[in-house]
């Protein structure tokens, strides 16, 4: 028997023994193949979970997952202290009598210091929560660099003001 025969002569014993089943093979999965659902945000919420990253290269861009690594937790860690350095210096700034750039801060800082770091804070926060979750998509990424690059930025400005600013004298009305 020559090579193509013996494919052929396969072949066709496979059909044979495969019509003499009798029917279908039974399903062992009673849903549709799991893999082809990607993990969804509020699977996160609903048990453990393992997945700290993609499998595959082709699904790490919009992957949700149950677990995160420390970078992650460095990285927010490291906003959440600049966050409250900020608060810090910029209330040292207020109180050498310098005024707070930011309209809505400014707000908040007039109800008092302890409004105006719970909100800054609670703000943050949130924010952080919301780019921590949706981390493997690209506009969260940049979300969160661009976080730290601003409060890094911000920060090396207070201390600027800090070590060399003079104290702004302030003028009764």
């Amino acid at each position: 028997m020559q090579p193509s025969q013996e494919c052929h002569a396969f072949e066709s014993s496979a059909i044979e023994a495969e019509g003499a089943t009798s029917g279908p093979l039974p399903r062992r999965r009673q849903s549709a193949e799991r893999r082809r659902r990607r993990t969804r945000w509020a699977d996160a919420l609903r048990s453990p979970g393992r997945r700290t990253d993609a499998r595959r290269d082709a699904e790490r861009d919009g992957l949700y997952v149950d677990r995160y690594r420390v970078g992650d937790a460095i990285l927010l860690l490291a906003i959440v202290l600049i966050n409250v350095a900020d608060a810090y210096f910029t209330l040292d700034w207020v109180g050498r009598g310098g005024i707070e750039g930011n309209p809505l801060m400014s707000w908040l800082l007039g109800h008092g210091p302890f409004v105006f770091v719970a909100a800054k804070c609670a703000i943050v926060g949130v924010w952080l929560l919301f780019l921590t979750v949706h981390k493997n998509f690209r506009l969260a990424r940049l979300g969160l660099k661009g976080l730290l690059l601003l409060y890094t930025t911000v920060l090396v400005y207070h201390v600027f003001l800090f070590v060399l600013a003079e104290p702004i004298p302030v003028v009764p009305l």
